[in-house]
């Protein structure tokens, strides 16, 4: 679980980025008629979702150190603490998102890793306690991470048509004359730009999904263990490793019309015994 988190981590910067998403649709929609809206307000809701959820990535992979430290052998009263400092999340008013149930989820699992450990406490009870809010923030973060992609494929394809279209005309007036202006060659510059710049966040919002996925689907294995007595036992490493490999790595993708592999999280299943 630590290294699964800690691969994780490395997507808490740049992934989800719908504010960034947002934006494109607005400057590709129709004009608005009247005063020009504040990008600011317009996307700002996407802003603060952003915000949330690379936060629940950040407190997902803190989380999965901490269930390595106990698990190397670690104090458990000690265990999350340092963890949870790292977060920032000091209370339950940390974020302006209107997603409810995730701030919530986030909160819990901060306040778990941050709280007086009991001493009988074990690395059974951490996970099982940590279940529901994991839970929560993996199928949000799946979802958002989808419809992300999702927006993202349709820009994806709506530049390109614009470009190849050669229908836009930059018009003014010039001594009371209409002067209308085709593509120049910074204008296909800034198509490029655009394109080039989708099709990377694209391709990046594909690999934060996968990667919480694989933390997703680790986890579960986990906490199924850990409610049955079995999380001590050899199979269960096996298995967490067995229910990584199941999620499909998407593939990079260029072509507008590629359909990426679908991650799932669904738990694999366990190993046959060896026939003696």
């Amino acid at each position: 679980m630590g290294a699964v988190g800690r691969s994780l981590a490395l997507h808490a910067s740049d992934a989800p980025q719908a504010a960034q998403t947002c934006l494109w649709q607005d400057s590709l929609g129709p004009q608005p008629v009247g005063a020009e809206k504040s990008m600011v307000d317009i996307c700002s809701k996407a802003l603060n979702s952003d915000a949330l959820w690379r936060r629940a990535i950040l407190v997902l992979s803190l989380y999965g150190e901490r269930i390595e430290t106990v698990a190397s052998g670690g104090d458990v009263e000690q265990s999350g603490k340092l963890e949870a400092s790292l977060t920032g999340i000091a209370g339950p008013d940390w974020s302006n998102a209107d997603d409810q149930a995730a701030r919530d989820a986030v909160t819990t699992l901060v306040s778990q890793m941050s709280a007086t450990t009991d001493s009988k406490a074990d690395l059974s009870k951490i996970v099982q306690d940590a279940a529901p809010p994991v839970k929560t923030l993996c199928d949000g973060l799946g979802s958002y991470l989808d419809t992300q992609f999702q927006n993202l494929g349709t820009i994806h394809k709506d530049i390109d048509k614009k470009r190849m279209s050669r229908t836009i005309r930059r018009c003014g007036m010039l001594e009371k004359q209409t002067v209308c202006v085709a593509d120049s060659v910074v204008d296909r510059m800034v198509y490029a730009n655009v394109f080039g710049q989708v099709v990377a966040l694209e391709n990046s919002t594909l690999e934060a999904r996968d990667h919480v996925a694989r933390f997703c689907a680790a986890h579960e294995k986990l906490a199924a263990a850990a409610a049955n007595g079995q999380l001590a036992k050899k199979q269960t490493y096996f298995d967490v490793v067995d229910a990584v490999k199941a999620v499909p790595r998407a593939q990079p993708l260029w072509n507008g019309q590629d359909k990426p592999a679908a991650a799932s999280a669904a738990p694999s299943k366990p190993a046959e015994p060896a026939k003696k």
